[in-house]
């Protein structure tokens, strides 16, 4: 494939990903701007304006809605938003965390094989990848085997973590490294069922449902009102301002039910992929180690 070829291809995914992020809700909110333009058509259609005096009193109750629903969006989006926000730190944190692990244990065990190395930041990546896929509800055979790790076992972050302190522990009884560098490899050890437990929270804690039915029932009831109101000042006019403000409100409301998730694989969510190529790279020259029979998935050669 040429080079202008795959030039091309790049600019196209980087279009369609861009475009992406003004598509929360994938299809739904398209479907709800579509029900809107018609219901405002035939309220339009209808015409049961003619009562100038009220004009006024309408308009100022259309405004009154809409800043109540504008509150109650900016709390919900703050909400979701720190729930994304938090994600970040926390693979932030894993990404530092198993560079320094990598980097001490280079340091502290001089005596490790090329192939001990290479296993070990297998362990490394391993549990970046494994910790995604748990997140994501998802299982990778191939990749649990390549790490010696029982495919059915019920929680593999836990069991890489635990083959971590089994490696500290054995180079510390065969003299690699001493207790003191065993206790400063032993932190970063321990960070990484932190990290795991704390995305683990954000996952099974979710923003209460009944908040979420109470202001999707307001964005409903705001979008059947709102017409009546506007149709008497703007008549054919408030189609488009319908769609505008509609589009603006589920919108919002779209993107925090996808933000409060940051460990999904939507495109306004957290780049875990990215993330976890991000620690296999820095483990593998940390380590100064090449990989050797390691999944595509976990290579980063897919």
């Amino acid at each position: 494939m040429s080079d202008s070829t795959l030039s091309k291809d790049n600019l196209c995914k980087k279009v369609s990903k861009f475009v992406d992020h003004f598509d929360p809700g994938r299809y739904l909110l398209w479907k709800i701007l579509v029900g809107t333009t018609v219901y405002t058509a035939f309220i339009c259609w209808i015409d049961v304006h003619g009562f100038p005096a009220k004009k006024t009193i309408e308009a100022n109750a259309a405004l009154s809605i809409s800043a109540v629903l504008g509150l109650l969006l900016i709390f919900r989006n703050n909400s979701a938003y720190e729930r994304w926000w938090e994600g970040r730190k926390l693979w932030g944190q894993l990404v530092n965390e198993s560079r320094n692990l990598a980097l001490k244990t280079r340091s502290y065990a001089q005596d490790l094989s090329p192939s001990e190395r290479a296993e070990f930041a297998t362990l490394i990546a391993g549990f970046a990848v494994s910790l995604k896929d748990q997140l994501r509800g998802l299982r990778d055979p191939e990749l649990l085997a390549a790490m010696g790790i029982p495919i059915d076992i019920e929680h593999p972050p836990s069991a890489i973590a635990l083959e971590v302190y089994k490696r500290l522990r054995r180079w510390r009884k065969d003299g690699i490294i001493d207790q003191w560098e065993q206790l400063q490899l032993d932190e970063h050890a321990k960070t990484l069922m932190d990290i795991c437990g704390g995305a683990e929270r954000i996952l099974k804690s979710p923003i209460a449902g009944s908040y979420k039915v109470l202001l999707w029932l307001g964005l409903i009831l705001n979008s059947l009102c709102l017409p009546w109101f506007l149709v008497p000042l703007f008549h054919w006019w408030s189609i488009a301002i319908m769609v505008v403000s509609s589009y603006f409100v589920f919108a919002l409301e779209l993107l925090a039910e996808e933000v409060e998730r940051p460990f999904d694989d939507l495109p306004n969510d957290l780049p875990l992929d990215s993330i976890c190529d991000t620690i296999r790279s820095s483990a593998k020259q940390s380590l100064e180690v090449e990989y050797k029979n390691i999944p595509l998935a976990l290579s980063g050669e897919a």
